[in-house]
């Protein structure tokens, strides 16, 4: 089924989903991520970013070069794990330790945010997760997605992975399958015919199944 714009997906994803986009090294994933940006803000549901390893940083430059304004990073509340090159209000920056420490680290950062958050809807936004697994051990990893599958089910939120699969991949072959099983909506960026496609592999809500949006020249920028 072919939906007419991306809001239409987003609209149908249920409070406590964790959602995986995949994309390629060859594709721009921002667009995509701008206008799941754009989507909650106009809800206005609280937005936060995790960003991992200046993934942002790279996310916002795309945007700015394709001719999109990125104000509106100024105004959200920023988890930076990693990196030096920091966009938005960094709410906490995070070393990359140990998974033990980096799980309390975060967690604490986590819940200072949620206590001062009055929406009763929050959007999680998270980008760069693909170069944890890639700097960590096969222990690590699994904890990691261990953590990723203790956040499913709060339905204060809907958690948006942005996912590089090419470098998942090469982090280990069992890491996407793992993270699309646990995952309840997998969504991929593809390019048919030169054109972005954003389909639907997988979700909770039988409504999605199989749907498909094409994004058109005008809804992506210039560049893309």
């Amino acid at each position: 089924m072919v939906m007419t714009c991306l809001d239409s997906i987003w609209d149908e994803l249920r409070p406590g989903e964790t959602v995986i986009i995949e994309y390629s090294s060859l594709l721009f994933p921002a667009v995509v991520f701008y206008q799941a940006l754009m989507w909650a803000s106009k809800r206005n549901y609280k937005i936060i970013i995790d960003d991992v390893l200046d993934s942002l940083y790279l996310y916002k430059v795309h945007l700015q070069l394709a001719g999109l304004s990125t104000d509106i990073f100024d105004s959200i509340e920023i988890i930076k794990e990693g990196g030096v090159l920091p966009v938005g209000r960094v709410a906490s920056h995070l070393e990359l330790k140990q998974y033990g420490v980096r799980k309390v680290e975060y967690e604490r950062a986590y819940k200072l945010i949620m206590s001062r958050t009055e929406e009763k809807q929050i959007v999680n936004l998270v980008v760069g997760a693909e170069k944890l697994f890639l700097i960590s051990n096969v222990r690590e990893n699994i904890n990691t997605l261990n953590l990723i599958l203790s956040y499913m089910g709060d339905k204060r939120k809907i958690t948006l992975y942005f996912i590089n699969k090419d470098l998942l991949e090469v982090s280990g072959a069992y890491l996407l399958p793992l993270l699309e099983e646990l995952a309840t909506t997998v969504i991929r960026i593809d390019k048919r015919n030169e054109r972005y496609v954003v389909s639907v592999a997988k979700s909770i809500n039988s409504k999605l199944e199989g749907v498909g949006v094409p994004l058109n020249q005008e809804s992506i920028g210039k560049t893309f």
